[in-house]
């Protein structure tokens, strides 16, 4: 069977595949991405965003389950810090106009303490003081399961050499 096109329908289905993409992509690279996967040491996480207070979400401002934020407690905020330069721009803005959410990493008598990300300069970073009531865009994360721990070397052999054995007494069989 043979289908002919109408040249017609072929320029405008092209027209509008070309519109629609000329409108669409400079809105999609516009939004940040759902979640943005990290390495830090040998762990992975998905990090994302939720937007709320320490105040109503005080079990994700935890290192442990079932809190979302592993850099929670370093006093230090290094791992916060870590985190978010590799987060860099891809999770969009938060509180502070230019940077993006807070990496929240420990209490103080003001609020919550962060750091958040300039979204322009990669070696910029920017202190975050947060009221415990105010909402703001947070950072947490998802930790993604461990790879798996590589077969050591003799048993893929041992596995062909079976193979290769019940291939070859399969053989035997179906041939006479």
């Amino acid at each position: 069977m043979f289908f002919r096109t109408d040249p017609m329908n072929t320029r405008i289905s092209a027209a509008l595949l070309t519109v629609s993409a000329t409108i669409a992509l400079p809105l999609l690279a516009a939004l940040p991405a759902a979640a943005v996967t990290v390495t830090i040491g040998t762990n992975s996480y998905d990090v994302t965003v939720f937007t709320g207070s320490y105040s109503n979400y005080t079990s994700l401002f935890q290192a442990l389950s079932p809190g979302q934020m592993p850099w929670w407690g370093d006093s230090t905020g290094d791992s916060a810090s870590e985190f978010a330069t590799q987060v860099y721009d891809l999770l969009g803005n938060g509180p502070t106009s230019g940077y993006g959410p807070v990496f929240a990493y420990e209490l103080d008598s003001a609020g919550v303490v962060g750091i958040s990300q300039n979204l322009i300069n990669p070696l910029v970073q920017n202190g975050e003081s947060i009221a415990l009531d105010t909402p703001v865009a947070y950072a947490i994360v998802t930790p993604l399961g461990q790879p798996p721990s590589p077969v050591p070397a003799p048993l893929p052999v041992f596995g062909a050499m079976a193979a290769f054995g019940c291939s070859r007494r399969f053989r035997k069989r179906m041939g006479g």
